[in-house]
């Protein structure tokens, strides 16, 4: 019986095997003689897109293995190749392959996995990390280009990094010492062994890199995988032709990407890490996905299930589908008139589809959606999906922006959007055409039930009603050095005369239509007091509130959370220098709270907080007891200190605890 690790390298080997052959002088030095091939380097402007064949990445399906399992896999540094258009390049890996492999599992079947870091502790980083100085007037934005200049300054640290890793199942209900805790990295030749017990929801998880300060460099070598937990209410709707079988189901990872160059400007197939002084995040103008540059897809006419996962470090998408016409141009936009249902979010189905909102699928880092498409009576038609959100992203997009009427779609530099590519659709006949049964009113969950803070807010859907729970309050804010940072917040006072007597600086938020609270800020960054201590099996509903310009996707391990509502606010009154809001101006209500869009409504555990709102989430916290943490899923923010722990605890020991932020109980 083969490997994991044989059968990796095989995949590997056919993947670049059927790959088209480019005949070429080897003696020309602008040809990058490989590990794998030679191939000729092109300058940036001759990419052509969809080129390359979307690739499946390699699969761990384990689900007739037994109900307990126990699986190796190995990290390790591999030669890969982003486009039949470039080098060959090195990347860290799961078992040689970019992404990681996808395995799927039974709800319910215990998986043990080890994760060997076999990296060589000699091997560094595979690319170069660099910081541009920002663009003057009218000069292009160094990030929509790919390679290095004179002015870039090079991090020699990163270049010097080696590879301490520790992996977390994002999305899983986990216990604590399986969940990947960002300081546990193993290093070279040793392993982290944890155990994924699958008891949750059927859905799409994906597994990652969470080592403390080097996530965002981590992932972006290479280290993510999808997750895939399946269940019998799935495999019914699947049988009962509700949803389309696993033979047409894509699992689809989409990252944005940059690409080094060498001294004549072409490009040489290497990554490249560049961001700009006064713009930390990376936004690459390439997007990849399943690691493959702008990759095409034959699909049959007939439905066909997409589970799409955003993993970017920083760029969030907003994807719509448009006609390719025969010049290789986009044409007319399709996406509110072909048939596009949204049957899940990141925890699993919902209880009906959903269309997708007028401004398109909008997925923030670490999102992600079940998507069907019916694509009958699309034979030997070409349909793509392109990206129109702005970077970074505050909630517009190209077709929302100016004002506000539906824009023509094109690319737009100017907001870090210099290509639109990202996944060609090429639909073929396919013999047996079955037309599409869903509609919004196909029940697909029948357990799904909405979370509800009063009763019949749920509008005729199964509802729970909260019964006792605490409120958080929990603030997005931003030094004026540009350093991201939640503030957890502990209320003080509702009266304004002993809020005037309070030395400490405190924030001061309408939080009803009659009433002011003062809070003050008890912690900020990772390594400050544990302030959350949860009762085990508790309900909790966070309000987290954005008050810088971007949107924010964060990420609650442990838990699958409901959105309950969004609430736009007016903050001019807070002053980011010192963390405060002035007298007699509070954080005041703007409008009536607004539900999230109904792809939202789903249980989720990553989701967006845009500027100048509060986003109310309720949750459940049960499964497991033990320390856990929640961030900002950009990367680069999530690095930088944009990060609290949280611990769970049983609830009559918590009882006996003097310290900890209790919250406020309703």
């Amino acid at each position: 019986m083969e490997s994991h690790k044989d059968i990796a390298d095989n995949a590997l080997d056919s993947s670049i095997s059927t790959q088209a052959e480019l005949s070429v002088d080897i003696n020309n030095e602008n040809f990058f003689e490989g590990e794998i091939g030679t191939t000729p380097r092109l300058l940036p402007n001759e990419l052509i897109p969809y080129q390359d064949d979307l690739p499946v990445p390699l699969t761990y399906d384990l689900r007739e293995s037994g109900s307990v399992v126990y699986q190796k896999v190995t990290l390790q540094s591999s030669c890969v190749r982003f486009s039949k258009q470039l080098g060959s390049t090195r990347a860290w890996t799961y078992d040689g392959t970019v992404p990681g492999p996808s395995f799927i599992v039974n709800q319910g079947q215990v998986v043990h996995v080890d994760w060997y870091n076999g990296i060589n502790k000699d091997t560094p980083l595979p690319y170069r990390v660099a910081v541009c100085p920002d663009p003057q007037q009218d000069e292009p934005i160094p990030q929509n280009v790919p390679g290095l200049d004179e002015t870039a300054e090079v991090n020699c640290q990163a270049a010097d990094l080696h590879a301490a890793t520790v992996t977390h199942l994002h999305g899983g209900r986990t216990a604590a010492d399986s969940d990947g805790w960002t300081e546990n990295v193993a290093l070279h030749n040793q392993s982290q062994r944890t155990t994924y017990e699958n008891n949750q929801r059927s859905t799409a998880l994906w597994y990652h890199d969470h080592a403390m300060g080097v996530t965002r460099f981590n992932v972006y070598a290479g280290l993510f995988g999808f997750w895939i937990i399946r269940g019998q209410i799935e495999y019914e709707l699947i049988k009962n032709k509700i949803l389309p079988g696993e033979e047409d189901e894509l699992y689809l990872v989409i990252q944005d990407r940059n690409f080094d160059t060498d001294a004549e400007g072409r490009l040489t197939g290497d990554l490249l890490h560049k961001t700009e002084q006064s713009t930390a995040e990376m936004f690459g103008p390439y997007t990849l996905v399943n690691g493959t540059l702008w990759p095409r897809c034959s699909v049959g006419d007939r439905p066909v299930r997409l589970r799409l996962l955003n993993g970017s470090n920083a760029r969030a998408y907003c994807l719509r589908l448009v006609e390719v016409k025969e010049n290789g141009d986009y044409g007319e936009d399709l996406t509110q008139k072909v048939p596009i249902y949204q049957i899940g979010t990141d925890g699993g189905l919902l209880d009906f589809p959903v269309k997708l909102p007028d401004l398109g699928l909008v997925l923030a880092p670490a999102e992600r959606a079940d998507v069907v498409i019916d694509f009958t009576g699309f034979s030997d038609k070409k349909l793509a999906f392109v990206n129109t959100a702005f970077a970074p992203f505050d909630g517009t997009t190209v077709t929302s922006a100016g004002n506000g009427t539906s824009n023509p779609i094109a690319p737009d530099p100017s907001n870090r959007l210099p290509f639109l590519h990202v996944l060609r659709f090429d639909v073929r006949p396919h013999e047996h055409v079955e037309p599409s049964v869903l509609n919004e009113k196909t029940r697909l969950d029948h357990n799904f039930v909405r979370y509800v803070h009063s009763a019949g807010d749920a509008q005729g859907r199964k509802e729970l009603v909260l019964g006792k729970h605490n409120h958080r309050w929990i603030a997005l804010t931003e030094n004026p050095t540009g350093n991201l940072l939640f503030r957890e917040l502990q209320e003080v006072t509702t009266d304004e005369k002993v809020a005037k007597a309070t030395d400490s600086p405190l924030i001061a938020i309408q939080t009803s239509t009659t009433e002011i609270t003062w809070y003050r800020t008890v912690a900020m960054h990772f390594h400050d007091t544990i302030n959350i201590l949860i009762p085990y099996d508790s309900w909790e509903i966070w309000n987290i509130i954005n008050l810088t310009g971007d949107t924010h996707p964060i990420h609650l391990h442990l838990v699958e959370f409901q959105a309950l509502h969004r609430q736009p606010y007016n903050i001019d009154g807070y002053v980011n220098e010192g963390g405060f809001t002035l007298p007699g101006k509070p954080i005041a209500l703007n409008g009536a709270p607004v539900s999230p869009d109904s792809n939202e409504q789903g249980f989720k555990d990553t989701i967006r907080v845009n500027p100048n709102e509060s986003l109310s989430i309720a949750a459940h916290f049960k499964g497991y007891c033990g320390r856990y943490m929640y961030h900002c899923h950009v990367l680069e923010h999530e690095d930088h200190d944009m990060m609290r722990p949280f611990v769970v605890v049983p609830a009559k020991v918590l009882a006996l605890m003097d310290e900890g932020m209790g919250g406020m109980a309703m």
